[in-house]
């Protein structure tokens, strides 16, 4: 029984890293000429697509390229003076009571977005709005409680921006 425990693991263990392995020269070659200095790079398969988060310039990035090495999206972390003000004031009057974590700035087809990170108390959320500071979508988020590592909800499924659940 031990035995198939360990080959269970060690097939696992593989799988994970056959994975990551597994994102094309072409896309890795595209992203080390972009950002030959990046460090903390991590690679991370999103089928069709490939993720790659990364640190530049002190600055948290995240690419996303589809197999031909062209880059689909990008998300860049934001500190909470460098968010635009017209997103705060959207979150306060969209979500009181919630405290804005950390934000982010997100292109992908030529269109931009603002990614806003939400807290209260123990719940989470995220918040996707318009560089004019409409609400477009809520999604909720599962994170372990920090104290004791149980997983904790935040507000139940994901809105558009007319409050409709999405699927």
């Amino acid at each position: 029984m031990k035995k198939l425990l360990i080959v269970a693991i060690v097939l696992f263990a593989g799988s994970i890293f056959a994975q990551e392995a597994k994102v094309p020269s072409q896309v890795k070659a595209k992203f080390k000429a972009l950002y030959p200095h990046a460090e903390k790079v991590k690679w991370d398969v999103e089928k069709p697509n490939y993720e790659v988060n990364f640190k530049a310039n002190d600055t948290e990035t995240s690419l996303l390229f589809n197999a031909k090495g062209n880059i689909v999206e990008v998300e860049t972390a934001l500190e909470e003076d460098d968010m635009p003000g017209v997103i705060e004031k959207s979150v306060k009057k969209n979500f009181p009571g919630w405290e804005l974590k950390e934000g982010s700035k997100i292109v992908r087809n030529g269109k931009t977005t603002y990614e806003a990170e939400l807290k209260k108390g123990k719940k989470r959320m995220d918040a996707i709005f318009t560089p004019g500071g409409k609400l477009v979508k809520k999604i909720a988020n599962v994170e372990k409680d920090e104290e004791n590592g149980k997983a904790e909800k935040g507000e139940k499924g994901e809105k558009d921006e007319e409050g409709e659940n999405e699927k």
